[in-house]
């Protein structure tokens, strides 16, 4: 049996079966009483609130998933607004040679939620997304609950869709991709709203606006939804150690920290042959081409290379790809903020108004005779959508 608890107040819980049907339902307010939940389960899993996690998805060229863990923060970095050491990652599905379905946390709130169940006694064995919770109707490509006045939850599939207010879903609704969805939405004056306002597809489904009733709905969404507890944050085990356990762990921890001082000089002496070899490039860039502003930032390379391109003679097929973005990208209020020309392939960050924009410009590139283009990565920034658009000569 399993039981499921909010990290949050209020402390909603239910109670499964072996074939994760609701048994038993309550709630608290008080983080004091989480003691006295059911006690009568084999596993226990915390469910974070849907406003702090995010879903991504992104497209690293790997077939390891040792290096997709690895590049995930980084590929993800323009997306996020706080600092990647303050965030945990979590894979949440990827097959090789397709894209990656990741779910980031900040770490603070993480060790806020597990360090709340120690205090209370109770050993959590993961803390999965609130959001995964949320069913899809099987009539239906996305769901709307509208879980406060002012928070609303729009999940679109298994491992995509997000919590937002009501200026940013009124944004997200005002696109015309989106109004012709088929949208399950779970409160009925709200379904007949967003009918009222060009909604296609808008059915009223009255599925509850927390987990517990979501999964009297749908049992099977607890099987795909991601733990948070991996990694660094693996599930602790509230057992007591015996005296020649924690011998054993002092002598570990010893070992640990002569060879991080080990590593420690290592990184020191990388980090300065690091700065000698950037001193280096800088200087042979400065002596190349005497006058242009040096490549500190991915932001300036766009200005950069067509500065150079002034002058001196280029790729053509890089000219081409540039110039077909550069007349496409004005047409969808799109901004190009990247450039990166590599092995005959252009890759473009661009920002747009929204999603429909940023898919409508990939089509068009695409739909240039000789042209393929594929948007690999996508994600909002200061009320923008960003997204890398990488394109190809066919043939």
């Amino acid at each position: 049996m399993k039981l499921l608890v909010s990290t949050i107040a209020p402390y909603h819980w239910v109670k499964l079966d072996r074939n994760d049907r609701p048994v038993e339902r309550g709630q608290f307010i008080e983080a004091a009483f989480i003691s006295t939940v059911p006690r009568d389960v084999g596993t226990v899993i915390g469910v974070a609130p849907a406003h702090a996690t995010t879903f991504h998805s992104v497209d690293i060229p790997t077939r390891k998933r040792s290096n997709m863990l690895a590049a995930v923060p980084y590929a993800l970095e323009e997306n996020l607004s706080e600092e990647l050491e303050d965030l945990h990652f979590t894979l949440c599905d990827w097959t090789p040679g397709q894209s990656a379905q990741v779910l980031v946390v900040a770490r603070d709130a993480l060790e806020g939620w597990l360090a709340l169940f120690r205090d209370a006694g109770v050993r959590l064995d993961g803390i999965i997304p609130e959001l995964s919770l949320v069913p899809i109707h099987p009539d239906s490509e996305a769901t709307l609950v509208r879980t406060a006045p002012d928070q609303y939850l729009v999940k679109t599939g298994t491992y995509s869709g997000f919590c937002c207010d009501h200026e940013a879903f009124d944004y997200w609704w005002g696109d015309e991709n989106n109004r012709s969805l088929q949208l399950a939405v779970e409160e009925q004056a709200l379904a007949v709203e967003l009918n009222q306002g060009g909604g296609e597809g808008v059915s009223h489904w009255g599925i509850g606006k927390d987990f517990a009733s979501w999964l009297e709905h749908a049992t099977g969404q607890l099987k795909s939804a991601p733990s948070m507890l991996q990694g660094d944050y693996e599930p602790e085990h509230l057992k007591p150690r015996d005296s020649l356990l924690n011998i054993a762990a002092g002598i570990a921890v010893l070992a640990l920290l002569l060879l991080g001082a080990s590593h420690w000089y290592e990184a020191a002496r990388l980090d300065q042959r690091l700065q000698d070899n950037q001193q280096a490039i800088r200087a042979l860039f400065e002596q190349a081409f005497p006058g242009e502003e040096y490549l500190d930032s991915p932001r300036r390379q766009i200005a950069s290379l067509l500065s150079i391109s002034e002058g001196d003679p280029v790729d053509e097929t890089f000219q081409y790809l540039l110039g077909v973005s550069a007349s496409a990208a004005p047409q969808h209020s799109a901004q190009l903020e990247e450039i990166n020309y590599r092995d005959r392939q252009l890759q473009i960050g661009v920002s747009v108004p929204n999603f429909a924009a940023l898919e409508k410009l990939t089509d068009q590139i695409n739909a240039q005779a000789d042209l393929q283009a594929v948007l690999i990565s996508s994600g909002a920034r200061d009320q923008r959508v960003t997204g890398q658009i990488k394109i190809a000569v066919s043939g």
